[in-house]
């Protein structure tokens, strides 16, 4: 990710860049799970970039927002990501 910041940015100095941070499902192992969540914040500090933390953050624990796999989210689910890419995107433009 930090080669496709870099190539943005080498290409479009301005670009303004926001990040939509997301987890992986803790079946992919507890090493991965871990080294993935720090993944976003990390690139965001070094390259100071907008940060959407937790892009499915509202949906947890909702059964009308998650498909039956627990992972994707529903049609309606995908409202409230777009909503919350709304917040952060929304100012940018």
């Amino acid at each position: 990710m930090q080669n496709i910041i870099d190539k943005l940015l080498a290409k479009n100095p301005n670009a303004e860049i926001i990040l939509a941070g997301m987890q992986v499902p803790p079946n992919l192992g507890q090493e991965y799970t871990k080294e993935f969540q720090t993944l976003y914040p990390d690139l965001a500090e070094t390259n100071d970039l907008r940060l959407i933390p937790l892009i499915m953050n509202k949906l947890g624990g909702s059964q009308s927002l998650i498909q039956g796999d627990g992972i994707h989210p529903t049609p309606e689910g995908h409202e409230v990501i777009a909503e919350t890419v709304w917040d952060v995107l929304k100012p940018v433009l």
